[in-house]
């Protein structure tokens, strides 16, 4: 062949080639499991102190129960992450590299927030009859000065370690669904709501009565988060990519989980059961302890298929980049 012809390819196919949409795989299962109990102790810390209940519901070797809970989640949390790096004995290499891995992002919020937070209870912790840290001389519920520093520094820890992962997906512009604010705020929400019927719970548990004001509180955050996933599925639906997440959401093999557990059962229901409780007193208890049973549960889904629906766009490669990329598959 000469001349023009013998500039294109003999097979109509090479001018173009289509690369199809393709899934991530690499966050999963650990990763929402880990992200859930970061964002739960980080949300509790929060709640238990925000709603000054560090008193009323008991201790554990002087410090907290509302703390004590928020450690022991962001503890196990720490341990799947160090699971999660194949070599837990090289624990060290996920503090190594801030600037480009999200794993050191995670460890080092965890690491703060355990530290600051553990050094605000120091002096109420009791060994048997003694306080051997009594003389620090802050006051652990955040009473003094000094006390209310570290209570502020730590609930800004806090509030990293449960808004960080929903960052780190939203930042790259590769997987679509996830490159959006929407993603954090989820999230954060998510984890907010849990929190406070955690910490509601823990009322129960220890014959406190829950009030009307704690209850319109859980049924806000839980009104909110339902607007921030609506919102989230309406915007940007037909950019390729989300438009594939989005198909398998609300019509594919997560239609039934998302809608119908994580978005009516695990976010509707406990808002409407918060507004129910905050009008009902003597249900309050009750309501809350099913808030938490929804809730919970209901956000550990969230962000299960969230990673799970994350996925690259398919791409489009004209001519001499088609040929390249046939060649390639051969």
């Amino acid at each position: 062949m000469s001349g023009r012809g013998a500039s294109r390819p003999q097979n109509a196919f090479m001018d173009q080639f289509d690369l199809e949409p393709r899934t991530q795989r690499v966050w999963d299962l650990n990763h929402a499991v880990w992200f859930t109990l970061m964002g739960l102790g980080g949300g509790v810390f929060l709640a238990g102190r925000g709603l000054n209940l560090t008193d009323g519901l008991g201790s554990l070797l002087g410090v907290p129960t509302v703390d004590v809970v928020s450690f022991v989640a962001i503890a196990v949390g720490g341990v799947i992450l160090v699971a999660d790096l194949g070599r837990p004995l090289q624990f060290w290499r996920a503090f190594a590299n801030v600037r480009t891995s999200w794993i050191s992002w995670g460890a080092w919020s965890d690491l703060v927030f355990l530290t600051v937070a553990g050094l605000l209870v120091l002096p109420g912790l009791r060994l048997g009859d003694a306080r051997p840290f009594e003389g620090l001389g802050w006051d652990p519920h955040g009473g003094d000065g000094a006390g209310l520093a570290l209570e502020i520094a730590a609930g800004a820890a806090a509030v990293v370690v449960m808004t960080y992962a929903g960052a780190v997906l939203a930042r790259p512009r590769s997987i679509p669904y996830w490159s959006s604010p929407a993603v954090p705020v989820q999230f954060f929400l998510s984890s907010s709501a849990t929190s406070v019927a955690v910490v509601l719970a823990l009322e129960v548990m220890a014959g406190v009565a829950v009030t009307a004001g704690q209850m319109v509180l859980l049924g806000l955050l839980a009104t909110a988060l339902a607007v921030a996933v609506v919102a989230h599925l309406l915007t940007g639906a037909n950019v390729p990519g989300k438009r594939e997440s989005l198909e398998r959401l609300l019509r594919g093999r997560y239609r039934c989980v998302f809608v119908d557990v994580v978005l009516v059962a695990g976010t509707v229901a406990p808002a409407l059961l918060g507004f129910v409780g905050a009008a009902a007193g003597g249900l309050r208890g009750a309501l809350a302890v099913v808030c938490l049973v929804l809730l919970l549960p209901g956000g550990f889904l969230l962000r299960l298929i969230t990673l799970r629906v994350g996925i690259f766009p398919p791409v489009h490669l004209p001519g001499g980049l088609a040929m390249k990329a046939a060649g390639a598959r051969r």
